[in-house]
């Protein structure tokens, strides 16, 4: 648990701080000690934290076994940042844990303080909505960075009887899905007996990052989509059975 602290005893220069605890007496000046979390991820809590002075690290599990630093901040004197501003968006749990790395300074505050302060205090509003700009920003980078992993990278090709769609021995950087038409299977230059049943052709090459091991032309007019190479987690995302497939084929 935090401590409280004298205010008198950082020689504050900014005046805003002062007149916030005139404002609202109920906000709390706390200290942290060296390794103690203002807050751990994943709990549900509002307080928002104005650093007045010190360290501190941000961690996010991310699915990991431990705790991983992603940010760290030193804050002097006179450079107050917020921390847990999100808070007052919403009552969800918080996306990361933040540490005090030594001594950290802080006056503790509640969503309803921060009506105060945007009311009445210009410098530390100016501070908030520069860091809602920034947390908006990252949260924004994070979805996309989920959308692309998600995203599937195609390109249709509409193929005419006869025409070639891959070579035996190219590398097999595209996974072909057939949507509709019929496909002829050759190998050494040879017809294959029996085409595969599945819709996508030679996926083991594509993910084993081998050349492709047939040659196939479409026999009639036939419709394909192609899948980069950079697509291959979203494949494993969105194609779960095909995954499942390849995976008891490789296994023998």
């Amino acid at each position: 648990m935090p401590a409280a602290f004298e205010i008198a005893q950082l020689e504050l220069a900014d005046a805003e701080v002062l007149q916030l605890l005139e404002i609202c007496p109920d906000v709390r000046p706390v200290r942290f000690d060296d390794g103690e979390y203002l807050f751990r991820e994943g709990e549900k809590t509002t307080e928002i934290y104005l650093i007045l002075c010190g360290a501190f690290v941000v961690e996010q599990n991310n699915g990991r076994m431990e705790q991983q630093v992603i940010a760290s901040h030193c804050n002097e004197a006179g450079q107050s940042c917020f921390v847990g501003e999100m808070a007052c968006l919403g009552s969800g749990r918080r996306t990361a844990s933040v540490r005090s790395s030594g001594a950290t300074f802080a006056l503790e505050l509640k969503p309803r303080h921060l009506d105060v302060i945007i009311e009445r205090l210009p410098t530390f509003t100016r501070i908030l909505c520069r860091q809602f700009t920034a947390r908006l920003k990252e949260a924004n980078d994070v979805l996309k960075k989920i959308t692309d992993a998600n995203a599937l990278r195609v390109t249709q090709i509409d193929a005419a009887p006869g025409e070639l769609v891959i070579t035996q021995g190219e590398p097999a950087d595209k996974l072909y899905q057939l949507v509709f038409g019929d496909l002829q299977w050759e190998r050494d230059g040879r017809p294959m007996e029996g085409a595969p049943l599945c819709d996508f052709i030679e996926p083991a090459a594509y993910f084993c990052g081998q050349p492709y091991g047939v040659t196939v032309r479409a026999r009639s007019p036939a419709c394909l989509v192609a899948i980069d190479k950079a697509s291959k987690e979203a494949v494993v995302r969105n194609y779960p059975r095909l995954m499942l497939k390849l995976c008891g084929e490789l296994r023998r």
